[in-house]
């Protein structure tokens, strides 16, 4: 509820301090006194219109404050908490715009965007009017309140959890697939893994394959220094290594039996014939290997040119192969379980998909059977607003998938019968659409918790007419605070309360704007002068008369 507008320098208003209260709010004054002017300040507080034109002449830019009663439990708290404003029993909104065209906004005292408290305009407010139709007539806030007129809102909620149940989905498989390689790139990564595998690569093994190699590219000069090594240990001529190595070992046998002190020569003699028979030994061992298979050097420099090939190809040596091997069998075992996964979260965003639509579409069904009846009763009630050749329609359109269902819905309307129903937010006066919005208002399935405010609702209206719309004023503001400028006298005294806007001249002859709270005496001067622009007796009595009747309904 909007329990008070402070407004400094807005257009002809200097300085206005209006302490509005649950009920009917009636804003009267003569025309040009800034009525209009007054009430747009409300919007414009959360950056809905206004500009440097608005300033006025009383100072470099103008300030809007308006003060809200806001339970602590209320939903708008939890957007407010991300600028670090906790919840209180009210809500200060503050709007100061500059002559340059610069606004700034505060929430609480706290700088923050225009975003944000135009965000927290349709939590608080309904205004329809001359320039204005803030968000009953847009696509998403006709829904809601169909939704909530009609008792659909466990069908809403429903469609609304499946909508982002299939958003979810919709984001969790595109993520998945968007990580995951094509089946094509896939069966690459295996080929390739496959074929690292058949060359069972070993990291010792290039130093292997360098010594054999060597080895067997030296073989005939091996065999020749084989060769000379075996003549001198085993050939027949006297001088060979082992014919000396005997012969000295008969010697020093002979030796020890002649001097005993001579034995360990015979130990040292023996160990030279052990070391020289081993060598030969080990000898013949190594040079049965230079006699092997002689394709086995082919073999080897064909597995050689196989690893330089398999190094050249990849950049990589041996030891960064193996790893390179390791990790695509890694991401390959990954890649398989996102395979998986995928299929999975494919499953989900199929049922998801189909349950959001199966609801959305029950949603339509449901939201089409109730559109005939809201249009009979719109029309019936502005046909009763001075408006009686009107027809109204709610009307629904296919649209893409939103959280709020399939559908786009519009209020159409047309002056009489005999012209095309079109857009009323196109073909429809201010007056014209705050009257609609008053007959929706009075049906029921607005937000509770938001004001109504009217701009140029009873404008043109006869007196049984007029008389009608002030009845259903104070008895929509038995529930909802209402605020609506009043041009008609038994409009206004429907009200529960009543401010008056006054256009006046200063010392300097300058024009402006004064705002005040009338009641008693001066209730019925201003009533009087709305009846027949003067306040001479028999106009304040017939203004007593409205006001010790209001309330009551005229038929």
């Amino acid at each position: 509820m909007l329990s008070l507008l402070k407004v400094e320098n807005f257009g002809l208003i200097s300085q206005a301090e209006v302490q509005f209260d649950k009920g009917f709010n009636a804003v009267t004054g003569e025309s040009g006194a800034g009525k209009s002017l007054l009430l747009t300040a409300i919007p414009a507080v959360f950056g809905l219109g206004a500009n440097q034109d608005q300033i006025g002449p009383f100072g470099s830019g103008f300030r809007i404050r308006a003060v809200f009663s806001v339970p602590l439990s209320d939903s708008l708290w939890d957007g407010l908490r991300q600028w670090g404003i906790d919840e209180d029993d009210v809500l200060i909104i503050q709007r100061d715009m500059s002559q340059e065209g610069r606004s700034t906004y505060r929430v609480q005292g706290q700088i923050v965007t225009r975003q944000a408290v135009r965000d927290l305009a349709p939590k608080l407010i309904d205004f329809s009017g001359q320039h204005h139709a803030l968000r009953l007539f847009e696509s998403n806030q006709l829904l809601l309140w169909l939704d909530r007129y009609a008792g659909l809102e466990i069908k809403r909620q429903e469609t609304d959890k499946a909508y982002f149940a299939w958003r979810n989905a919709k984001a969790a498989y595109s993520t998945l697939t968007a990580n995951v390689p094509s089946p094509e790139v896939l069966s690459e990564k295996r080929q390739e893994l496959d074929e690292l595998r058949d060359l069972h690569l070993d990291v010792e093994e290039e130093e292997r394959l360098t010594r054999d190699l060597a080895r067997l590219h030296s073989r005939h000069r091996l065999l020749e220094l084989f060769h000379s090594i075996e003549e001198d240990l085993e050939n027949n001529e006297s001088a060979n290594v082992i014919s000396l190595l005997n012969r000295m070992s008969h010697n020093v046998a002979n030796l020890a039996r002649l001097d005993p002190s001579s034995g360990n020569v015979g130990n040292l003699m023996e160990q030279a014939i052990a070391i020289v028979e081993e060598l030969r030994s080990d000898l013949n061992e190594w040079a049965s290997h230079l006699d092997q298979d002689p394709g086995q050097l082919d073999i080897l420099e064909t597995r050689a040119n196989e690893l330089a090939r398999v190094k050249r190809r990849y950049d990589m040596s041996i030891e960064e192969l193996l790893w390179h091997i390791q990790s695509l069998q890694e991401d390959l075992a990954r890649w398989e379980d996102f395979e998986w996964q995928v299929h999975i979260a494919e499953r989900k965003l199929h049922d998801t998909e189909q349950e959001y639509f199966r609801l959305a579409h029950e949603l339509s069904r449901a939201r089409r059977l109730a559109t005939q009846g809201v249009s009979e009763e719109l029309t019936r009630l502005v046909q009763e607003m001075e408006m009686p050749a009107s027809m109204v329609q709610f009307g629904l359109e296919p649209a893409e998938p939103t959280a709020s269902g399939l559908d786009h819905a519009i209020i159409l309307y047309a002056p009489s019968t005999q012209q095309e129903l079109k857009p009323a937010t196109k073909v429809a006066s201010g007056g014209e659409l705050s009257r609609i919005a008053l007959g929706m208002a009075v049906m029921g399935g607005t937000q509770g918790s938001a004001s109504l405010i009217f701009d140029e609702l009873d404008q043109g209206l006869g007196g049984q007419s007029a008389a009608k719309v002030g009845v259903l004023l104070r008895t929509l503001g038995e529930r909802q605070q209402v605020i609506a400028i009043s041009h008609q006298p038994s409009v206004a005294a429907n009200a529960h309360y009543q401010w008056a806007v006054v256009k006046v001249l200063d010392n300097n002859t300058k024009a402006q704007s004064s705002v005040k709270f009338v009641e008693g005496q001066d209730r019925e001067r201003e009533i009087a002068r709305m009846l027949s622009g003067q306040s001479d007796q028999m106009a304040i009595e017939h203004a007593r008369h409205l006001l010790t009747t209001r309330g009551k309904r005229r038929d």
